[in-house]
């Protein structure tokens, strides 16, 4: 992440002209990166699932990492109402559709993360942000095509791997409070 100033960070907390933001407490803050944590440690251990060619622990996993962006989404900092919505929306109905429809669910809940990845770097220019949405791209087709066992487990622990250097980042900054 390139080192931001104090001046910068209030710019970026501070509502553009004409956009009305709800409060955001500090420990709301808090509970976004929480639940930021336990995405990258859920992906980690869908990685190991992966490995272990464990189709139960990764449905459970799933639930486990769909809930944790349910959060997250909802928890989310973003200036435009609508943007919000978009990315609960997507996370929401992850979570909802994930014990009906797998690889549903993780479209919907991969798009949401990317998209607030995508914030994240826009705002704070770390540079996993960059890669997350692009990457979720291949980690989809994956998905889609059936990759064998390993080949899902290699892309497991890549996307936690950029999530992990995310949510470090993340945590460096000062909670905020809007």
């Amino acid at each position: 992440m390139a080192k931001i100033s104090r001046e910068e960070l209030i710019k970026h907390l501070t509502p553009p002209p004409g956009i009305t933001m709800p409060p955001y407490p500090a420990k709301r803050d808090r509970v976004y990166r929480t639940s930021l944590v336990a995405v990258a440690a859920g992906m980690a251990a869908a990685a190991v699932a992966a490995f272990l060619r464990s189709g139960t622990a990764l449905f459970w996993i799933q639930g486990f990492v769909s809930l944790g962006l349910a959060v997250a989404g909802w928890t989310f900092l973003v200036w435009l109402k609508e943007w919000r919505w978009v990315v609960r929306s997507l996370v929401i109905l992850g979570l909802v559709i994930w014990p009906f429809w797998s690889i549903g669910g993780w479209a919907l809940t991969i798009a949401g993360s990317a998209i607030m990845a995508a914030k994240e770097t826009h705002c704070f220019h770390f540079w996993a942000g960059r890669v997350i949405p692009w990457y979720s791209v291949l980690f989809g087709a994956g998905m889609i095509l059936s990759a064998p066992w390993w080949l899902m487990g290699i892309l497991w622990a890549g996307l936690a791997y950029l999530w992990i250097s995310l949510v470090r980042g993340r945590w460096t900054l000062p909670l905020f409070e809007v």
